[in-house]
């Protein structure tokens, strides 16, 4: 032991010795003006433990060296630092390949860190790479900031950047150092190799890194063109569960909501919630046929905030990590990205919100035997959220004579009671007389139920009726729509300000036996055919899908499309899908949620009728989807319902589909 200590300070010594050679020589000239201080970058290299072998480079001197330093704790739980690890700086192109020569290098500590001085005349930026490779594996990370980590959170935001086509060296650097500081906030443990790392990451953070991508890689928008008085509603569907305990929920909510959105300079959107009111319930229970319901109504105050809107009409709204106390439960809700797409030239917009939350166990901290903390040992369940919101700007001095013309219309319902979960959809067309009064055309739909000895489907029919009033305030929101039993019917709604979209939310609750929830959109058709040949749209899809088996059980499904995913039209009759659908799962009502994301690439059908009564239809090797709806005059925005057909089966999912024309110069992801 003796003789390895000497060892290591005679080897230390010698190498301090060669170090410093030269290190004494002077010069007898006069002093000069100090060059510019160049910038150093430090940080820590980390990745998971099946990795680090690859990336370190154990020469003699460094293990030498590292010896006597302390290693470092992991940023994620599962990663390890990498030591010995040669850290390389280097421009790259927008497709993330190496541009010229590296231009500076240095070795990583046992603790994986390093430090290293950029050149003169380079500067901070969003195509600047550290990376550290070995038997072809690659870490990278962008050169953002002076501190800058190299890990697979690093790695996986450039592949992001990449995969949407953004221009590395006009990114905002500020901007892409806070999103990586979000990501670093959540709860993720390591796989053993970087594959595994990365699909990891997506899976848990990839739609809101995504989101965050295509606001940093746009331009700002003009805020004042969206500014005025909006109307909001939305259609959400949740799945609950009580991780192995055999319950959990099946949820619905709708909300109305008034807005205000107010220029505030520089593409910031002043956000005021004047109020909202809201229905919800929690279908529960071990299986469908022993579930109970609880539903309640309430009504909440204002607030305000802010959002970003960009050139290309996409306005982002940040919801930040939150953590609640409720009693013997607390809830952990990561940071979420509301990206609400415009309509072109209108005041319109269209979310696909996606939320999730964790829920725990509560701990005493202060003695007064209340719980009053979380307790994140007691982990509890998982929570998922999904809703389709629409936000319409108002009108200001609206008549009857405004709302005149033929309207295509489709609506989604969900009924739930002890015993069974329905699902439906229809779509039909109306015309509005401009006297206040209009013509309901004949409806005709599927329902799709899970019910304790199976699933359960079929068509359905309304029959259509002429000359019912419909009230509508001058500033757009709809008190009433037909008669029942001779008198008014209410109605929950609004028109937009432009008169030719229409938007109702509607729940009934019986004694908390039965609930239904209910949306209805409804866009004004054109005169003639309209050419969706070139264009892109946004696709936002939000539907369910119930497989039952029989004894009360049965698979349960929300999926739901990702942001960045789009439907091009190459022609009026064909087209393709790009994008990726996320499948929220249960085994069951009382089952564990999964959740899995797939991938889709695919091409599809297109039948555009004269009015713009339209059918996408998209067929692979089980079965197809078939999208049935309406595009409005200058087809910007199409509202349609779907089912997905197995081959030799009934439909066994149903939900909504909206399209959203996206501006010119916007892209889907390569």
């Amino acid at each position: 032991m003796i003789k390895s200590v000497s060892y290591l300070i005679t080897v230390i010594a010698m190498l301090a010795a060669i170090s410093g050679c030269g290190g004494s020589s002077s010069s007898s000239s006069a002093p000069s003006d100090p060059a510019p201080q160049a910038l150093t970058v430090e940080g820590t290299a980390s990745a998971p433990s099946g990795m680090v072998a690859a990336l370190r480079d154990d020469t003699f001197t460094r293990i030498v060296l590292n010896a006597l330093i302390e290693p470092a704790a992991a940023a994620i739980t599962g990663l390890q630092p990498v030591e010995g690890a040669t850290v390389e700086l280097i421009r790259v192109d927008n497709n993330g390949d190496q541009v010229g020569d590296v231009l500076a290098e240095t070795v990583t500590s046992i603790s994986g860190d390093y430090d290293l001085t950029l050149p003169q005349g380079v500067d901070l930026a969003g195509n600047l790479i550290v990376r550290i490779t070995g038997n072809g594996a690659e870490l990278r990370a962008q050169v953002v900031d002076q501190a800058v980590d190299i890990n697979p959170v690093s790695e996986f935001v450039l592949r992001k950047f990449i995969e949407q086509g953004a221009d590395l060296e006009q990114l905002v650097v500020t901007e892409v150092v806070t999103l990586s500081g979000k990501v670093d906030t959540f709860d993720l443990t390591a796989g053993n190799d970087l594959s595994e790392m990365l699909a990891k990451l997506d899976q848990e953070v990839g739609e809101f890194v995504e989101q965050q991508v295509a606001i940093i890689n746009d331009q700002p928008g003009d805020a004042g063109d969206i500014a005025g008085d909006y109307r909001s509603s939305a259609f959400g569907l949740g799945l609950h569960d009580s991780d192995n305990d055999g319950f959990g929920t099946f949820a619905n909510v709708l909300w109305l909501t008034d807005f205000t959105f107010a220029d505030g300079g520089d593409g910031t959107v002043a956000i005021t919630l004047e109020s909202e009111e809201s229905a919800s319930s929690n279908f529960s229970g071990a299986s469908v046929d022993t579930a109970s319901l609880f539903y309640e109504a309430e009504i909440e105050d204002g607030e305000s905030f802010t959002g970003t809107l960009t050139e290309s009409g996409i306005l982002s709204i940040e919801g930040a990590f939150e953590e609640e106390v409720d009693g013997d439960f607390a809830f952990r809700y990561p940071a979420v990205i509301y990206n609400l797409q415009k309509a072109n030239n209108k005041g319109l917009f269209f979310l696909l919100s996606q939320e999730a939350g964790v829920r725990y166990g509560t701990i005493d901290t202060n003695g007064d035997q209340e719980p009053d903390a979380l307790n994140p040992d007691d982990r509890r369940g998982d929570e998922v959220f999904r809703a389709l919101e629409i936000f319409a700007r108002s009108p200001s001095a609206m008549q009857d004579s405004d709302l005149n013309g033929d309207f295509g219309r489709v609506f989604i319902e969900t009924y739930l009671e002890s015993g069974v979960i329905e699902v439906q959809t229809a779509t039909n067309e109306l015309t509005f007389n401009g006297d206040g009064t209009f013509d309901y055309g004949d409806a005709s739909g599927h329902l799709l139920a899970l019910q304790g000895n199976g699933t359960f489907y079929q068509t359905t029919t309304e029959t259509g009726f002429t000359g019912e009033p419909i009230e509508i305030t001058e500033d757009g929101d709809i008190v009433s729509a037909g008669t029942d039993d001779g008198q008014p019917s209410p109605a929950d709604g609004f028109i937009n300000d432009t008169f030719d979209f229409m938007s109702f939310a509607e729940s009934d609750n019986d004694e908390n036996f039965s609930a239904d929830f209910s949306k209805t959109l409804m866009v004004k058709l054109p005169s003639s055919a309209p050419d969706v040949t070139g264009k892109n749209y946004r696709f936002m899809q939000l539907s369910v899908a119930l497989d039952g088996v029989g004894n009360g059980t049965g698979d349960i499904e929300l999926l739901n499309s990702q942001f960045n995913s789009f439907i091009s039209m190459t022609s009026n009759t064909a087209g393709t899908l790009d994008g990726e659908i996320t499948e929220i799962e249960k085994a069951g009502l009382g089952g564990n949620v999964g959740i899995e994301n797939d991938a889709v690439n695919t091409s599809l059908s297109a039948d555009i009728a004269a009015n713009g009564a339209t059918t996408l239809t998209i067929t692979d090797q089980t079965g197809s989807t078939v999208i049935e709806g309406f595009f409005n005059q200058d087809a910007s925005v199409g509202v349609f319902t779907m089912r997905r057909v197995p081959d030799g089966g009934d439909p066994s999912e149903l939900g909504l589909v909206i399209l959203v024309e996206v501006a010119d110069g916007a892209t889907s992801p390569q």
